[in-house]
C-alpha cells in the first residue's frame, strides 16, 4: 500500500510541474494562429502622442499582418503590481480586433525600437524582435 502512495504521489508532482510549464507559457498559441486563414478583415487601432487612427485590414493586408505576426517571437513577461508596459510615455499602440473567430483580437506596444511588448488575453509577452507592424494608416 505504501508503494501505491508513493506512485500516485509521484505522478501528482509530475503532472503538477507539467501544469507549471504550460502557465509560463500564456495562452500557448502563437499571436499568428490568432489571425487564422479564415480571417478576411482585422479592425485596427493605431494610439501615438494621443493621436488615433482607425483602419481596416483586408484581402492581401492580412496576409502581410499574418506574416507579420508568424515571425514574431516572444516570452511571457511578468509585470509589476499597478504598472504594466502600457502606463509608458510617448509609447505606441496598436489594437487588433479580430470580428471573425474565436479569439478577440490582441495590443502590440512600442515603448522604444527594442522595448516592445505583447497583451494576448491578459498575459503580457515581451516581443524578442521588434518589428514594426504592417499598416497603413
Amino acid at each position: 500500500m505504501k508503494g501505491f502512495a508513493a506512485i500516485f504521489l509521484s505522478l501528482v508532482c509530475a503532472l503538477g510541474l507539467a501544469g507549471c510549464g504550460n502557465l509560463s507559457a500564456g495562452p500557448g498559441r502563437p499571436v499568428s494562429t490568432y489571425i487564422g486563414d479564415y480571417v478576411t478583415r482585422v479592425d485596427m487601432t493605431h494610439s501615438v502622442g494621443g493621436a488615433t487612427t482607425q483602419w481596416a485590414a483586408e484581402n492581401e493586408d492580412v496576409d502581410r499582418l499574418r506574416t507579420w505576426a508568424s515571425e514574431l517571437e516572444y516570452e511571457i513577461f511578468a509585470v509589476e503590481e499597478g504598472r504594466t508596459p502600457v502606463d509608458e510615455e510617448d509609447g505606441e499602440r496598436y489594437d487588433f480586433v479580430l470580428t471573425e473567430g474565436d479569439y478577440p483580437g490582441f495590443t502590440y506596444i512600442i515603448n522604444g525600437p527594442d522595448n516592445c511588448y505583447l497583451l494576448i488575453e491578459g498575459n503580457w509577452f515581451s516581443v524578442l524582435n521588434p518589428s514594426d507592424p504592417p499598416t497603413q494608416g
